[in-house]
């Protein structure tokens, strides 16, 4: 595994690779696995997810974090200010941030199988319109897709109707958590982590570095262009590529909903979706177990 920060689209970007660097030759292989994230985009949570992906298939697995969404040692004084450059950190300027990073490191004769989860399908949805990536594509994997009518979504109204109005309150209580003692900051990410059923060895420093105001303040503002503007489902992008994507969705998910897997199917009868049992952030306790189903469907 490497792990870096390159610049993409004039944000400092965290890759995350198994198999080889985004600089490498692809070696004896021209295949390529990439995998764009939901929000939050902070790759971290998605390390075993990519890894199982990797041993399993064999095949180099990139793993592209979202603009503004990973801070490592850099403060958020090195990145693009916020309030002067909202558009990169929104869902156009994140679906544009893709496609740089894209043509900038994968290469014409490049095989690329292209998966996202959550906003990430819609992100790698949007991506097919671009003639470089369309033409590299071999196949796409959309896993519990948020592709269409988020906001009247069970989730989506919780969003929209209990958090949105006290953001600024959220922002404020992880400022406080930042200045807290470190004794206290852990004990109480613990209890949290526990009652969450998060597991503490995978994701504690995930969650802790999400407890960043800056960066918080980007996902939220991700979240709800997500809301604003996530409405009807491209159905014109589904049907060029109709036989090149596959959906994975969600029984009991209440951001891509059943009624959603159900529709789809009826309105597009060649679509190629499936329903599982597993939960929406499926990295908290099933990486493995979409990993291992997600290798199934790419090897020959």
């Amino acid at each position: 595994m490497e792990e870096k920060f390159v610049e993409i689209n004039g944000v400092s970007t965290k890759i995350i690779t198994f198999g080889r660097w985004i600089d490498d030759s692809l070696g004896n292989t021209n295949r390529l696995i990439l995998f764009i994230p939901g929000n939050p985009g902070m790759i971290g949570f998605y390390k075993k997810f990519a890894e199982t992906l990797h041993d399993k298939t064999n095949i180099p697995v990139w793993c592209v974090g979202h603009a503004g969404h990973n801070y490592g040692e850099q403060t958020e004084t090195q990145l693009p200010k916020f309030n002067e450059h909202p558009d990169l950190y929104g869902l156009r300027g994140q679906v544009q941030h893709k496609i740089d990073f894209f043509r900038k490191y994968i290469s014409e004769d490049t095989k690329v199988y292209l998966v996202g989860h959550s906003i990430g399908s819609y992100m790698a949805l949007e991506m097919l319109d671009d003639p470089y990536v369309k033409s590299t594509l071999r196949n796409a994997y959309f896993l519990f897709p948020t592709i269409e009518h988020m906001a009247v979504t069970s989730n989506g109204k919780f969003l929209n109707t209990l958090v949105r109005p006290i953001v600024p309150l959220i922002l404020f209580l992880t400022w406080v958590y930042t200045i807290l003692p470190t004794f206290l900051a852990n004990a109480i990410l613990y209890i949290y982590m526990m009652i969450s059923n998060i597991p503490w060895e995978l994701h504690s420093e995930n969650i802790r570095e999400l407890l960043k105001p800056g960066l918080l303040k980007r996902v939220f503002f991700l979240a709800f262009e997500e809301m604003d503007q996530v409405k009807e489902r491209n159905d014109r992008l589904l049907r060029e590529n109709i036989t090149i994507i596959k959906l994975y969705y969600g029984e009991n998910d209440k951001w891509a909903p059943r009624e959603y897997f159900n529709k789809i199917r009826e309105d597009l009868l060649d679509v190629n979706a499936e329903l599982c049992n597993i939960d929406h952030t499926f990295i908290f306790h099933n990486s493995a177990t979409v990993a291992r189903t997600l290798a199934y469907w790419i090897l020959p």
